[in-house]
């Protein structure tokens, strides 16, 4: 499983001409990529055979909204809330 998302990533990475720009972007970059892959809509053999729309639904049992681009949109939000960097230990 983690070698097919890797081999994704790596297609990703390649089309995007790897890391050519600050390191900012890069991040955002694949931020943005891990993002649709877990909100895109699974294939639709997976939708018809076990009822899963995305990974993320697969995973935590349940979803937002019946839309995957609204549930990414939900999810990605924080609600409004904004925290700073973790404390270190």
């Amino acid at each position: 499983m983690v070698d097919r998302l890797m081999q994704r990533m790596d297609r990703h990475l390649f089309s995007t001409k790897y890391f050519h720009d600050t390191m900012k972007s890069a991040n955002l970059s694949i931020r943005a990529w891990a993002l649709i892959q877990n909100f895109a809509p699974l294939n639709p053999w997976t939708v018809k055979h076990k009822g899963h729309v995305s990974s993320f639904e697969r995973i935590n049992g349940f979803q937002y909204h019946e839309n995957w681009l609204q549930n990414l949109l939900i999810s990605g939000s924080l609600g409004g809330l904004r925290t700073g960097p973790p404390n270190p230990l």
